[in-house]
């Protein structure tokens, strides 16, 4: 599989959800999904750059219990939601309704999620030289339905803040589960099996949140 090849396999799940929310409903304007986009994309500079600032200080590298469980909620969940979310600030929400913000949110996620995975790959071929095609298809396809969906879901969540922020009604419940889940995530995830399993009721979860947490907003706006 060529390099190519595995840069546009981690953004799959991206395209096909860009197609659904650009040609179908709600049917976003397509210069609106492609901000989106540049969003999602522009955030993972400021997160590498304070992960790499962040990730020098000695608690961080004591590869201890506490060390994780620090790592995984203040700056996997707190500080990388943030980014994310003053990122998402400059979505446009005037004359925008709830359904077409949200899905722009979820796109900024993917698009996050999706270029995140590009750089942990050609991070993961420089270590491992020589790695072959299929080492570098699992690694891809295990962040397709991983980290990526964790990320769109947070940025989701992270959406709806934002959402009733701007109309008056702040609602920070959303982000709190957004930097709780997301730091649960990368908890489990820095465990071998089996307890790295538990990455999948989390993902789920903030699934189910993401959707609960918006038909709960909608409601109410109505």
């Amino acid at each position: 599989m060529s390099i190519w090849a595995s840069m546009a396999l981690c953004f799959v799940l991206y395209f096909i959800v860009f197609i659904i929310f650009t040609f179908a409903a709600p049917k976003i304007k397509v210069r609106l999904t492609l901000w989106a986009t540049i969003l999602g994309l522009i955030a993972v500079l400021p997160v590498a750059f304070t992960e790499y600032a962040v990730f020098s200080l000695p608690i961080f590298n004591a590869n201890t219990f506490v060390s994780v469980i620090v790592t995984s909620l203040v700056f996997n969940g707190l500080i990388e939601e943030s980014l994310k979310m003053i990122t998402m600030l400059f979505l446009p929400a005037k004359k925008t309704t709830l359904a077409k913000f949200f899905c722009c949110c979820i796109l900024c996620g993917l698009a996050f999620g999706s270029f995140e995975s590009v750089v942990y790959m050609l991070v993961y071929l420089q270590k491992a030289s020589g790695a072959g095609t299929e080492a570098v298809f699992k690694l891809v396809f295990a962040r397709l339905f991983t980290s990526v969906l964790i990320h769109t879901f947070c940025a989701g969540l992270s959406g709806l803040y934002i959402w009733t922020f701007r109309n008056k009604a702040a609602k920070i419940l959303p982000f709190v589960l957004a930097v709780l889940l997301h730091g649960l995530y990368d908890f489990f995830a820095s465990y071998p099996k089996p307890f790295y399993y538990f990455i999948i009721p989390v993902i789920l979860f903030a699934g189910i949140e993401c959707r609960i947490r918006y038909q709960v907003i909608a409601e109410k706006k109505e």
